[in-house]
């Protein structure tokens, strides 16, 4: 991360690092970014770099925290609706304002397919769990007024619905921006309906009856 002192670098200047290295690492990648093209862009030197950041990874992973911060507030607090229906219909409208996000801003979506790609990557496991942390509280409250709302299944418990959510989302949230990347904006519109119905599909009560009868 970066270092305690960053914080009292002139802001205008930190603003113009962060902006130059997220357009370099939306465009190149994590591995294919260059740093010395990041700071000869930004008007930086290594010394003075590197009083505020130990390296590339730390630079990635500011960016990371600004990006992330940005999409937080595109799904704003969640606060629980007042019936099954009010929660289904504010789950479906935050998460397709990620997806209007993404379609208004070609930057942040090259930059969100660079992060979906570099989850694996060893040097970034680390930035990957601090900043995947809140992220998994915010699940956790809405599958808890979920169901309590009796909008979201109680047949199999918390933790694999959470657990299950989470690795669908990773994976689907890469898949969505190849679709947005080789196809276009319908492509990603698409995928994104699929997506969500994919949601419903493991959340959503199932129909309480009889049990299947059991073959002879």
């Amino acid at each position: 991360m970066p270092r305690p002192r960053a914080s009292r670098l002139d802001p205008e200047r930190r603003q113009t690092l962060l902006a130059v290295a997220a357009e370099e690492f939306a465009e190149h990648g994590f591995d294919g970014a260059s740093y010395n093209r990041i700071l000869e862009r930004a008007g930086f030197s290594k010394g003075v770099a590197y009083y505020y950041f130990e390296g590339k990874d730390d630079l990635y992973a500011a960016v990371l925290a600004l990006t992330l911060d940005t999409l937080a507030q595109r799904f704003g607090a969640w606060h629980r609706p007042a019936d099954a229906d009010g929660f289904w219909r504010t789950l479906r409208e935050r998460y397709f304002a990620l997806t209007t996000h993404i379609v208004n801003d070609e930057r942040s979506a090259r930059l969100l397919r660079s992060m979906s790609q570099a989850r694996t990557h060893p040097k970034l496991q680390a930035a990957w769990l601090r900043f995947e942390g809140p992220l998994v509280a915010w699940f956790q409250r809405v599958l808890a007024d979920g169901r309590a709302l009796g909008a979201v299944r109680g047949d199999v418990p918390e933790s694999l619905l959470l657990t299950s959510l989470m690795g669908i989302g990773q994976v689907t949230d890469g898949w969505l921006l190849e679709q947005w990347a080789h196809s276009g904006v319908p492509a990603l519109q698409r995928g994104a309906e699929q997506v969500f119905s994919l949601f419903e599909d493991l959340l959503v009560p199932r129909p309480v009856g009889p049990p299947p009868a059991k073959r002879r």
